[in-house]
């Protein structure tokens, strides 16, 4: 699926780009925004597009066009791709009556393609998973020494599985390391060097931690 309609900069919100996979994603708000910062964390999004399609719908006898705001693509693994539309929650529940039928045409489109359609506004967008990932952000760019990376890495990968409390003990043992070691294990984690359950409390030492694939 490819971009149907190029997003221009806009003064009445804020607007940007969001680098994912080589490709330069476009948004219209913060709450884009936030919605493509979670998704592109994703290990299993494999692609996203905005404004990927134009909808024809009827409304009141006449022919009109819908763009949805984006394609998340997901691997075969992961259940259907979805077109999503980003909005507001206030801003949906007050207009709902008024795009029911390109909503409804949107649903249709995605039934005959395997898709499905999803509204997401702030609450399916500022969830835990969200907050996590946008805590590791001031910790993508710390710098780690190379030696500490390998060692550690190496020990996850003789393991299924391990604990943060466990490789604090092991490194950064003691009250003056233990703080540096911690943010050496978000710097893992952001940089995907790690695997974890996002919807876990990352903050945690008990929090579950393996060698990432």
């Amino acid at each position: 699926m490819k971009q149907v309609r190029k997003i221009k900069p806009t003064y009445r919100s804020v607007s940007g780009h969001f680098a994912f996979m080589g490709e330069s994603l476009a948004y219209e708000s913060t709450l884009e925004r936030d919605f493509l910062r979670y998704q592109t964390f994703r290990k299993e999004v494999i692609d996203i597009v905005p404004q990927p399609i134009s909808i024809p719908f009827e409304k009141n006898g006449r022919t009109y066009s819908y763009t949805p705001d984006y394609f998340v693509q997901l691997s075969e693994d992961h259940g259907k791709s979805v077109i999503v539309e980003v909005k507001p929650k206030l801003e949906w529940q007050e207009n709902w009556r008024d795009w029911s039928d390109k909503w409804k045409a949107a649903i249709k489109y995605c039934k005959s393609q395997g898709f499905r359609f999803a509204i997401y506004d702030e609450d399916r967008i500022h969830h835990l998973a969200f907050h996590n990932i946008n805590f590791l952000r001031k910790y993508k760019n710390l710098y780690a020494a190379p030696e500490e990376v390998k060692a550690v890495l190496a020990d996850l990968e003789l393991r299924d599985n391990t604990t943060v409390e466990y490789i604090l003990e092991r490194y950064f043992k003691g009250d003056i390391y233990r703080p540096r070691g911690r943010q050496f294990i978000w710097y893992l984690m952001a940089n995907k060097l790690i695997g974890f359950d996002v919807w876990n409390d990352i903050r945690s030492e008990k929090v579950e931690i393996w060698h990432a694939e």
